[in-house]
C-alpha cells in the first residue's frame, strides 16, 4: 500500500473535513497536521512525514537531524509528535531533532523565502559573515 493508504487504513487516525482536505490531529497541538489538501495536493507535512517515514523505516537510521530557520521549530515538533503517533518513529530506538538558527534576510533586509526562489549558497553566507561582522565591530 501507498503512504496515504497506509494512513487512511488505521482507524481513527485521519480526520476529514466537510472540504475534503485531510489530517492526522496531534493532541498536544491546537491546528491539524494536514496531509492531503482537499483539491488532493500535498503539503511540506506530507512530505516531510513521508520523507522520515522512509528514513527511519527504509534507510534505517537511529538519528535524523533537520537543520532550519528558527521559525520552523513549531513544523518540526508537530512533525515527530505526529511521526510518533502513526507508528513512524519510536524515541526509545530513534531520535529526531531539530536545530533551529536565525533568520537569512537579503540584501533587501527582508527574510529570504526559499519557495519564491530566495536562496543564497551556504558557501557564500560562510565567506560573507567574517566580514560583516569585522564592519560591525569597527
Amino acid at each position: 500500500a501507498g503512504f496515504l493508504d497506509a494512513l487512511h487504513a488505521t482507524p481513527g487516525l485521519v480526520s476529514s473535513t466537510e472540504e475534503g482536505a485531510d489530517s492526522v490531529f496531534v493532541p498536544a497541538f491546537t491546528y491539524p497536521f494536514m496531509i492531503q489538501k482537499r483539491d488532493g495536493g500535498f503539503t511540506y507535512d506530507t512530505t516531510d512525514l513521508a520523507a522520515l517515514r522512509y528514513r527511519l523505516d527504509e534507510e534505517n537510521v537511529d538519528r535524523v537531524i533537520y537543520v532550519t530557520d528558527v521559525g520552523q521549530e513549531p513544523h518540526f515538533m508537530m512533525l515527530f509528535a505526529a511521526a510518533k503517533d502513526v507508528g513512524y518513529f519510536s524515541p526509545d530506538k530513534q531520535r529526531c531533532d531539530h536545530v533551529g538558527f536565525g533568520l537569512v534576510f537579503g540584501p533587501d533586509g527582508k527574510k529570504l523565502k526559499t519557495r519564491e526562489g530566495d536562496t543564497i549558497r551556504l558557501a557564500d553566507l560562510l565567506d560573507e559573515a567574517p566580514k560583516r561582522s569585522y564592519e560591525e565591530s569597527v
